[in-house]
């Protein structure tokens, strides 16, 4: 498993770096600082999995080390980020070099702590040998252990994923690979030959067909000796014989269809001897996915639509013989998968209305393939295991369920506007299934497939009176017999009616965004009965303890998009049913009590997560409709409310909505990202109606006071995780950085530094961030990070109000790039800077607090870069040299009176 994810990291990392530099040659520079981003976090992200995993062993071996602080390499990325986006190429190298330097430093630290960690290994196996010697049976209860193991994985059954996995990976990987470069070689040579080549078109392909032959035959000849590699130049073999034929017939050496049909059958027919004589499912399988891959490496002509459907054919019927003869489900999986996603994909872009009735005939064909096969298949293990027999893997069912209602679905979307075709057709299915049920039903030991058929007589029997509705009163069909049959399937507790009920909603969902294009009118009741439905579809199934307990996780992903949809659908209806000024209003009220008349009755019938997940996806809509407006109400930086009653409604709703977030609070337990992220935005819209005028601020100011408030509860542990998110991390930083950027009323009611506004509320929102990266701490968070964000926060914020102060008595240039030229600018920086780093620093040493040290530390390397890169290109003006003179000699104060404090030991500090 480690090693798997350890060769994952590495071709992840080996991507993006072959695709940064191609980009760079391309020209695409966005590209390339992408993929170098995207690499920097994942090697961090692995550094942070490598010291974690490390730690687990120091426990093991008691092994004490001390790894290097991963703070220079967030500065060093920090500092290539920077000349990025400042086109600075040398500053970008700086950062780039720095960041391999201190992470080279860091491998190295690494490798030595490893050889001690071997050392103490090898000292504790030395110290155990003697005990493990004294009892041998160990040895043999191991090598039984092991062997069971091995049995039960071998008998057991495995799904197609795993036999996938199976064939590709195990056995001799390196002859697999070099079958397909052969492929693709024969490919590319019958390409070339037929291009380049002055013998006779017939005479190349004639040789190519002799090889191949050749191959086939001796790698039959040496199925005794090497089975393995004897498999494996069959199918080479064989595939340069399917490969050769398509070749002849598209270039007109062989230009009879019947020729060329006969051909294919001939190759078919030895491809199912020798599968069937060696007993290989191996062969069978490079055979046919050559033989289905084949007609598109053709570079003459595309092949036909009726010709491709039909060459299909061929292929599925060859696979039934197999599979009639063998239960060899894997070749049934991958003919089924084959044939919808080429051969019905191909068909539905390239289909004519010409070819209807000879693709009905093929589509018809290829569907009572696939349901023979699924009746034979579970004969054959039937027979095999009587006892035991029941089809787990989703693709068994699917190939049950799947094939008749694809091939429906085919013939559906063929006839889509002949409703006599479409009724017709479902009737025809449910009629053999009928007829299948009464043949099967009496066999006990495949009870299960006579169920299936007659839940699928039942379900085309279903599908009848919807179809025969006209237009979007057929979508109305489907919705409510997909209610009641969702009913019915909760009271009855049938997996198989509620699958069946869902694709009902799923198909008049679909159908009515067809109607919406279609019809000349807005469809208001087709939408108002859609979308009632849908959440009468949600509270129904939460609103008893017997129905929850059906509820899976995959019910609850539709259950989902029901909600997300209604609500969009609700949206739109009430928006086109209200006018006026409180259209917006109205409508987004509505909708909120609403949803808190459905949460609150869920809550009352004890729903959980199963109306929680629903009920979050749901508000979506909401938030996005809400910030929609208030983008339309913004005018120069500040919020310009239509009316009293849209401005304290936005208020309203934002209560409603932080309600919704809150109830129950187990939700908190249950996801406390997703419920941070829903409660803060709700907060923010909620606290936007206070102050209009100043929106940065205004933003804040209910989230704060949450803040102050959950901060005063101590005790209780769900007010705190609420704050112990990374979504509200993310959201508080965004604020932190925006608001000092685009605020248009930052100097609004300035009297003096600190004593305004914005300054207060900017303070304020700062000691909020520092107590919600403390919590971070408690959820193991990396401290490096931690340290960063930080110094950063605190460095930007507080340049800031020192910015504004310079701004409003001295004109300085502000939010300009004109304000890195103004030495009064750059020597305020570097004196506030340094002011920091030794009041952090003096701190620190006082109370013996070295991570507190260290990040006094780091704000004195951002103060030294910024003497060397912009104080240094000045050097000759007085205010530069009184930053360097001044920054120096607060430098030697520190030193002096503010030492590193000493470590107490190399585990407290390996993380400092």
């Amino acid at each position: 498993m480690l090693k798997g994810q350890s060769e994952i990291r590495m071709i992840w990392l080996m991507v993006l770096i072959i695709i940064a530099v191609g980009a760079w040659f391309l020209e695409l520079k966005v590209l390339t600082y992408i993929c170098g981003l995207a690499f920097v976090v994942s090697v961090m992200h692995y550094v942070d999995a490598i010291q974690t995993s490390m730690q687990d062993m120091t426990q093991q071996v008691q092994v004490k080390f001390q790894l290097s602080s991963k703070v220079p390499l967030y500065i060093s990325s920090i500092i290539a980020v920077v000349g990025l986006s400042m086109h600075w190429r040398w500053l970008v190298g700086l950062g780039l070099t720095s960041w391999v330097f201190f992470f080279l430093r860091w491998l190295r630290r690494l490798e030595r702590y490893l050889l001690n960690i071997k050392f103490q290994l090898q000292q504790n196996q030395y110290s155990v040998s003697a005990q493990s010697s004294l009892t041998p049976q160990n040895t043999m209860m191991r090598s039984t252990l092991d062997s069971s193991v091995a049995a039960q994985t071998s008998s057991g059954s495995l799904g197609f994923i795993d036999q996938l996995k199976q064939w590709l990976l195990q056995g001799n990987p390196v002859l697999k690979a070099a079958v397909l470069v052969l492929v693709i070689g024969i490919i590319l040579l019958l390409r070339f030959v037929t291009e380049h080549w002055q013998f006779s078109l017939a005479l190349k392909l004639t040789i190519v067909a002799t090889v191949s032959v050749v191959v086939t035959i001796l790698g039959y000849l040496l199925r005794q000796k090497n089975r393995s590699f004897a498999l494996a130049l069959q199918g080479l073999g064989l595939a340069g014989l399917f490969l050769t034929l398509f070749f002849a017939f598209y270039n007109d050496v062989i230009s009879s269809f019947l020729i060329a049909s006969l051909c294919f059958i001939v190759i078919i027919g030895i491809t199912l001897w020798l599968s069937l004589k060696q007993q290989s499912i191996e062969l069978a399988l490079m055979a046919m996915v050559i033989a289905a891959i084949a007609p598109f490496t053709v570079p003459i002509r595309a092949i036909t639509t009726s010709e491709l459907v039909g060459y299909y054919l061929v292929i599925n019927i060859a696979i039934a013989i197999l599979t009639t003869l063998r239960p060899w489900k894997i070749l049934n999986q991958i003919a089924f998968l084959m044939t919808v996603a080429v051969a019905g994909s191909y068909a539905f872009i390239h289909g004519y209305r010409d070819e209807r009735a000879v693709l009905t005939v093929l589509v018809l064909a290829h569907t009572a393939i696939f349901i023979w096969l699924s009746l034979r298949f579970s004969q054959l293990l039937a027979k095999q295991d009587l006892e035991q027999f029941k089809l787990k893997p989703a693709l068994d069912i699917a190939l049950i369920f799947g094939a008749p209602i694809i091939g429906y679905i085919f013939l559906y979307l063929m006839y889509f506007n002949e409703k006599v075709w479409q009724a017709g057709l479902s009737c025809a299915f449910a009629l053999l299934y009928a007829v299948l049920y009464q043949f099967v039903k009496r066999n006990q030991s495949i009870q299960f497939i006579s169920n299936s058929y007659l839940s699928l007589m039942l379900i085309f029997m279903v599908l009848i009176p919807p179809i025969l509705l006209h237009e979007q009163w057929s979508v109305v069909g489907w919705v409510i017999e997909g209610l009641i049959i969702f009913i019915y399937a909760l009271y009855y507790d049938s997996a198989i009616s509620r699958y069946l009920a869902m694709a009902l909603l799923l198909v008049a969902g679909l159908f009515s965004l067809y109607y919406l294009v279609e019809l000349p009118e807005f469809p208001r009741t087709m939408y108002w009965i859609l979308s009632l439905s849908y959440f009468a579809v949600v509270i129904l199934s939460n609103s008893y303890k017997d129905f929850q307990k059906q509820l899976t996780t995959s019910i609850v992903i539709f259950f989902s998009a029901l909600m997300l949809s209604a609500t969009c659908m609700l949206l739109i209806l009430l928006l086109d049913h209200f006018h006026g000024p409180n259209q917006y209003i109205g409508t987004l009220l509505i909708i909120t009590i609403t949803y808190v008349i459905m949460n609150e009755w869920l809550l009352f019938n004890k729903a959980l997560w199963s109306w929680v997940i629903p009920k979050w996806v749901g508000l979506i809509p909401l938030y996005i409709f809400v910030l929609i407006l208030l983008f339309d109400r913004s005018q120069n930086g500040a919020i310009v409310w239509q009316s009293t009653f849209e401005r304290w409604g936005v208020a309203g709703s934002g209560l409603l909505l932080m309600v919704l977030w809150l109830r129950p609070m187990a939700a908190l337990r249950l996801e406390k990202e997703w419920v941070s992220l829903g409660g803060l935005i709700s907060l923010g819209f909620m606290s936007l109606s206070l102050i209009p005028s100043m929106p940065y601020i205004s933003v804040v100011v209910l989230p704060l006071l949450f803040c102050g408030w959950c901060f005063l509860q101590k005790n209780s542990q769900d007010w705190s995780s609420f704050w112990q998110t990374r979504t509200g991390l993310a959201l508080v930083m965004l604020w932190i950085i925006c608001s000092q950027l685009f605020s248009q009323h930052a100097f609004q009611a300035y009297l003096f530094p600190i004593l305004n506004p914005f300054d207060v509320v900017t303070i304020i929102t700062f000691v909020g961030f520092g107590w919600m990266l403390s919590l971070q701490l408690k959820v193991g968070m990396d401290k490096g990070i931690i340290a960063v964000l930080s110094v950063l926060s605190l460095l930007w914020l507080s340049s800031y109000v020192l910015l504004r102060a310079l701004h409003y008595y001295f004109a300085t240039p502000y939010n300009q790039v004109a304000l890195w030229q103004d030495s009064l600018v750059q020597l305020s920086f570097t004196l506030l800077w340094v002011s920091l780093a030794f009041i952090s620093m003096s701190w620190a040493s006082h109370k013996q607090l070295r991570p507190m040290w260290i990040l006094g530390g780091s704000i004195l390397v951002i103060v030294t870069l910024k003497l060397v890169l912009f104080d240094l290109s000045h050097i000759g003006t007085l205010t530069r040299v009184i930053s360097f003179l001044g920054a120096g000699l607060v430098m030697l104060i520190i030193a002096y009176v503010a030492p590193i404090p000493e470590q107490k030991n190399g585990l407290e500090s390996r993380d400092s």
